[in-house]
């Protein structure tokens, strides 16, 4: 029996979007004496009874095709607004973020500080895209722009995106920076980051695959501090993540790092054949640069396991696929 009494408008929501639920709605509102007198001043939804006029017993009763649409159409009514908003967002960031990048780094914080149209939480996610890729070669600039990230998430407004989706902004921006500091072999402040990191997931929608992107990064630190054991076992959480959510290359990454961690401790057969297994989560076509990565780490593994003959054949095949990749 519902616990509330809820006024006709409510009512007919309730019906409309949980139909197997109208019986017992009718029911509570027979019953129950507050629902009685309400319906003396107030409307009752349209196409209800508002009591039971065959001995109590309650008819069977199913929606409407058109009742059903009406309801959708109100629901999505309240969200296109904000999906439309989205969508200008998205459209907006690649270029901001080429105006951006136009200027000299040292300009930066002030020009996302001072400009209105810079708050935008898809242009946040393009800026940690581009930490990423330049993170591997210069880290310094990599940390650079995931702080500049971190800065336009914190000034976001969270009554229109929502505190707990900017707190997993702020995880993602920390994980950046915690992965640039670690490629930069600051590994004590890049530990300090991922805990940085850590505390915004637990302030965040709780998504498993932010919590398993985390252990990912988290792996690679624990492999640059030797901590094999633990890297090996985040990347096994991680993969065991991505796989069960359908996320076949980000669970391919995950795998790569774990063939990473097996090659430092000097097990270059096993990690081939995880690379190996890496390779099968991706279409080779579609995602030529994985691929490329996965079978360079290959080759390096039959060296080091003293299979130079093997290792010589497999790039012979990966010429052309090098190439292509640069």
């Amino acid at each position: 029996m519902p616990r509330i009494h809820p006024k006709p408008e409510v009512f007919e929501g309730l019906v409309q979007f949980f139909p197997e639920e109208r019986d017992r709605l009718l029911r509570h509102a027979r019953t129950c004496s507050r629902c009685r007198s309400r319906r003396h001043g107030e409307r009752m939804p349209q196409g209800l009874p508002s009591a039971p006029d065959d001995g109590g017993r309650i008819l069977p009763w199913r929606p409407s095709p058109a009742e059903c649409g009406q309801a959708v159409d109100r629901v999505l009514a309240n969200f296109r607004p904000r999906i439309q908003a989205a969508a200008r967002e998205r459209a907006a960031a690649p270029v901001l973020l080429a105006e951006l990048l136009r200027h000299e780094p040292e300009r930066w914080d002030a020009l996302v500080r001072g400009g209105e149209r810079f708050r935008n939480l898809a242009f946040c996610g393009l800026l940690l895209e581009k930490s990423y890729r330049e993170g591997v070669e210069a880290p310094r600039l990599g940390e650079r722009l995931a702080a500049l990230a971190l800065t336009l998430a914190g000034s976001l407004d969270p009554a229109w995106y929502g505190e707990r989706v900017l707190a997993d902004a702020r995880a993602r921006c920390w994980m950046m920076i915690a992965n640039a500091r670690r490629v930069d072999a600051d590994l004590r402040s890049s530990e300090q980051a991922f805990r940085m990191a850590e505390v915004q997931l637990l302030l965040g929608t709780g998504d498993r695959l932010e919590k398993a992107e985390l252990l990912t990064y988290k792996a690679c630190l624990r492999r640059a501090q030797c901590r094999f054991a633990e890297a090996a076992s985040l990347c096994r959480r991680a993969v065991s993540v991505f796989l069960c959510a359908r996320e076949p290359r980000r669970a391919a990454e995950a795998v790569v790092g774990l063939a990473l961690v097996e090659q430092h401790r000097g097990e270059p057969g096993r990690a081939f054949l995880l690379l190996e297994r890496a390779n099968g989560f991706i279409d080779s076509r579609e995602d030529a640069h994985l691929h490329g990565v996965i079978r360079f780490n290959q080759i390096l593994c039959l060296v080091e396991a003293n299979r130079p003959l093997e290792a010589r054949a497999l790039l012979a095949r990966s010429r052309e696929l090098f190439r292509a990749g640069g």
